[in-house]
C-alpha cells in the first residue's frame, strides 16, 4: 500500500515540476495551460464522483449485511432471552405467592397459639401468682410484727 502512495506522490510531483518548467521556459504554454487545468479538474471531479458512488454502494452493502445479521442472529436470541425472562418472572411470581401463603399461615398459627395456648398459660400463671400472694399474706398474719417489717 505504501508503495502505491509513494508512486502516486512521485508522479504528481513530476507532473507539477513539468508544468512549472514549461510555464517558465515557454510563455505561450502559460496561456494554454488553463485549458489543461480545466481538463485535469474535470477528470479529477469525474473520478471523485465515481469513487463516491462506489463508497455509497459499499456503505449500502454493509448496512444490508448488518441488517441481515441482526434479523438472523440477534433477533432470535433476543426473543429466546425474552421467553426465558418471562419464565423467570412467572417462577418469581409463583415463589412470591408461596411466600405470601406461608407468611399468612405463620401469622394464623401464631394467632392461634397465642389465643389457645399462651393466653390460658398466662391466666393460670396469674392465678398461681395470686394464690401464692394470698398464701404468703395469710402465712404472715400469724407471725409477730417484727418479721412482717423485714419482708
Amino acid at each position: 500500500m505504501t508503495r502505491w502512495i509513494i508512486i502516486g506522490v512521485s508522479v504528481v510531483t513530476i507532473i507539477l515540476i513539468g508544468f512549472l518548467a514549461a510555464a517558465i521556459l515557454y510563455p505561450p504554454f502559460r496561456e494554454g495551460s488553463w485549458q489543461i487545468a480545466v481538463t485535469l479538474l474535470a477528470v479529477l471531479q469525474m473520478i471523485s464522483a465515481v469513487l463516491m458512488i462506489a463508497i455509497l454502494f459499499a456503505v449500502l452493502y454493509a448496512i444490508n449485511a448488518i441488517n441481515k445479521l441482526a434479523r438472523e442472529s440477534v433477533v432470535p436470541r433476543v426473543e429466546a432471552l425474552s421467553l426465558k425472562v418471562d419464565e423467570l418472572l412467572a417462577s418469581t411470581r409463583s415463589i412470591a405467592d408461596n411466600v405470601k401463603d406461608a407468611t399468612s399461615t405463620a401469622t394464623s398459627t401464631t394467632s392461634f397459639v397465642a389465643e389457645k395456648v399462651v393466653a390460658p398459660v398466662i391466666r393460670v400463671s396469674g392465678l398461681m401468682a395470686g394464690v401464692r400472694a394470698t398464701a404468703t399474706t395469710l402465712a404472715r398474719r400469724g407471725r409477730p410484727p417484727e418479721h412482717n417489717e423485714g419482708a
